[in-house]
């Protein structure tokens, strides 16, 4: 059954990372780069992560109000302390960073929150480039760790963040096209 799951995982994370790249127009990460080795490594690097990421429970969806048949299970990531599953990819993104840099992204969310609670964590330094469409109340929360938030149209977000590379000589960190976020995503047993 384990081989089974693993087979699943790796299945979907080559199917979500060859839909980003069609339709995202993403050049650097490749779904052929997702393999069974880099999944059990970022594994072991999540379990033992210091940024407190928790093995989340998963559920039968009979056990829900949503009318669905079949054998499908919900995993709780909401559970985690940045409330996704965002947290397991930063967890496996940040250890391979070297620490106490000063690391720019851009996101309009919850990967910001997994980034900022990261650098809060880690004792970094780091910068939110969010779209001004971003939810005022997240800009909020991701600033409550100290990490600074910058709100641009939604057209400048990377042109600012490229700004930060070059001028203030910040590392960049990608919120979904990097193999490490990536390969961190995953959970299996």
């Amino acid at each position: 059954m384990d081989k089974y799951r693993t087979l699943c995982m790796i299945l979907i994370l080559k199917v979500c990372c060859s839909y980003f790249c069609c339709f995202l127009q993403m050049g650097e990460v490749c779904a052929d780069a997702v393999t069974l080795n880099l999944l059990r490594e970022a594994r072991e690097t999540v379990r033992s992560s210091p940024l407190g990421v928790i093995n989340t429970p998963m559920i039968p969806w009979c056990q829900t109000t949503l009318p669905m048949s079949g054998s499908i299970h919900i995993k709780l990531e909401n559970m985690q302390r940045t409330g996704s599953f965002k947290i397991r990819g930063v967890a496996n993104q940040f250890s391979r960073r070297p620490k106490g840099g000063c690391f720019v992204t851009m996101s309009a969310g919850n990967y910001g929150k997994s980034f900022a609670y990261a650098l809060k964590h880690y004792g970094s330094k780091g910068k939110v480039v969010m779209p001004e469409t971003a939810p005022e109340s997240r800009a909020i929360l991701i600033q409550s760790f100290g990490v600074e938030v910058e709100r641009v149209p939604t057209s400048s977000v990377m042109s600012v963040v490229n700004r930060c590379v070059q001028e203030d000589n910040m590392t960049f960190l990608h919120s979904y096209d990097d193999l490490d976020l990536i390969a961190g995503h995953a959970r299996f047993s």
